[in-house]
């Protein structure tokens, strides 16, 4: 008995959500010290973050350790015993929208980094922007083939030269 052929909008729903698990997933990522981010990129991949663009997993994964893995500076904890503990930095993406036509899809979105200083102190917006990200789907699996990555707010002062750069070429 053979199976009945599944329906191209099931096919388009399942692609959407494996996208979305993969994008979840690479935020969650974001902060974690000596993650290899590469392993979300199709070979040949490009990141291309504020105009500083990395091409390929050797450079994609240099240019996350040179960004400190994406977390910024990390809060330190007190000397006193009785101070809150540290708090941290969390990315939150929102507004996304995922598109998907065959075997490529794009991913957009907004993203911002929220930061604590302690655990008890409140919460602020450290940075935010916008992706947009192009993947395809290679042997069943969603892969990057090109993200790009512009702050609107908050940028590290180490990426005004590429992204000065990358806008006067457009």
């Amino acid at each position: 008995m053979t199976p009945a052929p599944v329906s191209p909008d099931l096919i388009i729903l399942a692609d959407r959500a494996s996208i979305e698990n993969l994008m979840t997933d690479y935020y969650a990522n974001i902060g974690k010290r000596n993650f290899d981010f590469s392993v979300y990129f199709a070979p040949g991949g490009v990141l291309d973050v504020n105009g500083l663009v990395a091409t390929g997993a050797d450079e994609i994964k240099a240019l996350y350790v040179r960004a400190g893995g994406g977390a910024g500076a990390l809060p330190k904890a007190s000397p006193d015993p009785n101070a809150p503990p540290p708090g941290g930095p969390h990315m939150q993406m929102t507004n996304l929208k995922v598109e998907v036509k065959g075997d490529s899809g794009i991913a957009d979105l907004f993203w911002s980094t929220l930061m604590s200083e302690t655990l008890t102190s409140p919460p602020r917006v450290t940075e935010y922007g916008r992706e947009r990200t192009e993947l395809v789907k290679r042997d069943g699996r969603w892969l990057i083939k090109r993200r790009v990555v512009t702050s609107f707010g908050g940028m590290p002062e180490g990426l005004m030269e590429p992204y000065r750069k990358s806008r006067m070429a457009r």
